[in-house]
């Protein structure tokens, strides 16, 4: 006689291997984290590292089936990225992962150029040596990294150098506002960096003038190196995508 023990194996053995092919993909929903909150965190990573491209169909079912648990948190995140900008819902709850047209690359750019130089307007008597020397850290990563044709390492080290300069200023809304604006772009910067061949050497040069104005003590100079670096890089990424 099979005791209710014995007949339970099967399905879990079917949820667990349901479980492990979505794992890769969604580390926070194995991991068994708040639901909601752990696919919106995966959802959103996919996206940012490319693994959903601009177009592509999110299937809420699947991914629901892929990782073990429920339709309903995996549809909650989504519309929370829809509210992001980083999906599109269509009446028919089709899913699709939303690009960004030239005139909206432009629009954020300027909107990120704008707020990265209010960041550093507001860090006047906050820029540390500790921070110098860390931004300075980072400057060399980018430029090691790039010597070594490791762009996704280049691009680490860049977004850290930026969210630095954010985080001094202390405005908690416009670091979120740049935070989303920077990984909407994240996809679109890989690519702009393997198409020219590795990370971007004007980079580390616009880089370095933020750099002296900041050891200088000129906040207003660095700002303004800060806004030529963003307005340069739209140009870039406009030139190779």
């Amino acid at each position: 006689m099979r005791t209710r023990a014995a007949a339970r194996p099967a399905s879990l053995k079917r949820r667990s291997a349901a479980g492990r092919a979505g794992g890769e993909l969604f580390p926070s929903l194995s991991g068994h984290q708040t639901l909601e909150e752990s696919a919106y965190r995966d959802l959103r990573r996919a996206i940012v590292e490319g693994r959903f491209a601009p177009g592509q169909r999110i299937v809420a079912t699947a991914v629901a089936q892929a990782t073990g648990v429920s339709r309903i948190p995996v549809m909650q995140a989504l519309r929370r990225l829809e509210a992001a900008g980083f999906v599109r819902i269509t009446p028919h709850k089709d899913v699709v992962v939303t690009g960004l047209s030239p005139a909206e690359f432009r629009e954020r750019f300027l909107l990120m150029a704008a707020l990265e130089g209010l960041c550093i307007r507001e860090s006047v008597g906050k820029i540390t040596p500790d921070l110098r020397s860390r931004l300075r850290a980072l400057q060399k990563e980018m430029a090691a990294a790039r010597a070594q044709q490791d762009a996704a390492r280049a691009v680490q080290a860049d977004s850290e150098f930026h969210r630095l300069l954010w985080e001094v200023s202390g405005l908690p809304q416009v670091i979120q506002i740049l935070q989303n604006v920077w990984d909407r772009g994240e996809y679109y910067r890989v690519i702009m960096h393997a198409r020219r061949g590795g990370f971007a050497k004007e980079s580390l040069t616009e880089h370095e003038q933020i750099l002296k104005a900041l050891d200088a003590g000129d906040a207003a100079r660095a700002a303004k190196a800060m806004e030529h670096h963003r307005m340069r890089a739209m140009r870039r990424l406009q030139q190779t995508t």
